[in-house]
C-alpha cells in the first residue's frame, strides 16, 4: 500500500496515523470524580485533577501529588483546576498536593470545609506581567466559601495564594501562603474571616530597579470586606504589606489589625482608603511609608510601630511633595475622627506623624 502512494499522500497519511494514535499522552486526563470517602495511593502522582460532587467527604491525599501540565517560566501551560468543587459542603481536604494548574484548588458554593496539610504551590504564577489583574488563578480560589477552616496549608510561587470572594465567617490559621507573584490574600465581598498567625509575605512584583511593585501586594482587601480580624501575621516584604482598597467606591470597614509585621514594603507597610479600621500593635517599618491613610475617616491607631521609613538607604518610593516620607502620612483624602495613641514612631526620613 505505501509503495503506491506518492508522497504528499503517504506524508498525509502518517500525519492522520499520529493524530489518530492511542499514544495521546498531551491530552488532559480524565477527571477522578469523587462522591465517597478517597484515599490516594501514598506519594503516588497523578496526572489527572480530581472532581467533588458530593457533600460530607474526606479526601486524604495521603502526600500524593496531582500533576497538572504547566511549566515554570512559561505561564499559558498552566490549564485547568487541580481539585475543583460546586455546591458541596462539609469537604475535608488533607494531605494533598495540586500544581502546575491554573487553579490548584477551585471551590464554590458551600461551607463546613477544612482544609488541612494540602499544598498547592507551583500553580499558575507570572512574575513578569505588568500592571493590573488577569483573573483570578493560583492557588486556592474560593468563591461563596462559608464558616470553613484553612490550616497548616502551603501556597507558594503563584499569581494569588488564597482568593476570597463573598467568603465569610472563615477561620484561617498557620498557612504559609507566600511568594506570590500578585496577592497572597485576597478578600473581595468577605466579612469576618479570623486570619491567625499566617506567613504572607512577599507579594510581590517587580524587576530590579524598578520603582513600583506595580499592583502586587501582600493582602488586598476591596469591596465591602469588613470585620475582618488579623492577628500575627508575617506580612513583610511586599510591593505594599495591607491594601484596602476602593477602586469602585466601595468602602471595607470595621477590620482589626493586631500585633502583624508589614515591614520593609516596596511602598507602604500599610495603605488605606477606607474608613473605621483599627491597627493596635502592628510593626510597620522600613518600608516607604509606615502608614499612608489618605481618606480613612474613624480610624485608630494604638501602639504601633513606623520606624526607619523612607530612608535613602532603604525604600524611598514615591515621596509626597512638601514632605517626603513618614511613620503615619494622612494625605490626599480625609482622616476625621482618627484617634493616633500611644505609637513609636522614630528613625523616619521625614515626619513621624504627617497631616
Amino acid at each position: 500500500m505505501m509503495a503506491r502512494m506518492t508522497s504528499a499522500t503517504r506524508l498525509l497519511f502518517l500525519v492522520s496515523l499520529f493524530l489518530l494514535s492511542p499514544c495521546i499522552h498531551a491530552a488532559a486526563a480524565e477527571p477522578l470524580v469523587v462522591t465517597k470517602d478517597l484515599i490516594l495511593e501514598k506519594h503516588a502522582v497523578l496526572d489527572r485533577p480530581i472532581v467533588i460532587r458530593a457533600s460530607h467527604v474526606t479526601i486524604d491525599g495521603n502526600g500524593a501529588t496531582l500533576q497538572g501540565p504547566g511549566k515554570p517560566g512559561d505561564p499559558k501551560s498552566f490549564t485547568g483546576v487541580g481539585i475543583s468543587a460546586e455546591g458541596s459542603s462539609g469537604v475535608t481536604l488533607r494531605n494533598v498536593k495540586a500544581r502546575g494548574f491554573q487553579c490548584g484548588l477551585k471551590a464554590s458554593d458551600g461551607q463546613a470545609w477544612l482544609i488541612e496539610g494540602c499544598d498547592f504551590s507551583g500553580n499558575f504564577h507570572d512574575p513578569e506581567y505588568g500592571w493590573g489583574e488577569q483573573g483570578r488563578h493560583g492557588g486556592m480560589i474560593l468563591t461563596r466559601i462559608s464558616r470553613s477552616v484553612i490550616r497548616g496549608s502551603t501556597v507558594r510561587d503563584v499569581w494569588n495564594a488564597l482568593d476570597l470572594s463573598e467568603c465569610h465567617d472563615n477561620l484561617i490559621v498557620k498557612n504559609d501562603l507566600s511568594h506570590a507573584s500578585n496577592v497572597c490574600l485576597k478578600l473581595w465581598i468577605s466579612c469576618r474571616n479570623q486570619i491567625l498567625e499566617n506567613n504572607l509575605s512577599w507579594g510581590l512584583r517587580i524587576k530590579p530597579g524598578e520603582v513600583h511593585a506595580r499592583d502586587s501586594t501582600c493582602v488586598l482587601i476591596e469591596s465591602g470586606s469588613n470585620e475582618n480580624h488579623f492577628l500575627g501575621n508575617d506580612i513583610t516584604h511586599g510591593g505594599d504589606g495591607i491594601f484596602i482598597r476602593v477602586l469602585n467606591g466601595w468602602v471595607s470597614t470595621g477590620n482589626l489589625f493586631v500585633e502583624n509585621d508589614c515591614s520593609f514594603a516596596n511602598n507602604n507597610c500599610v495603605e488605606s482608603w477606607s474608613p473605621g479600621n483599627t491597627y493596635i500593635r502592628n510593626r510597620a517599618n522600613h518600608g516607604s511609608y509606615g502608614f499612608w491613610l489618605g481618606g480613612s475617616d474613624r480610624t485608630r491607631l494604638v501602639g504601633n510601630e513606623a520606624a526607619w521609613n523612607g530612608l535613602p538607604s532603604g525604600f524611598h518610593n514615591a515621596p509626597e511633595g512638601g514632605f517626603g516620607h513618614g511613620g503615619i502620612v494622612i494625605v490626599g483624602g480625609s482622616s476625621s475622627h482618627t484617634v493616633i495613641e500611644g505609637n513609636r514612631l522614630h528613625h523616619n526620613s521625614g515626619a513621624g506623624i504627617a497631616f
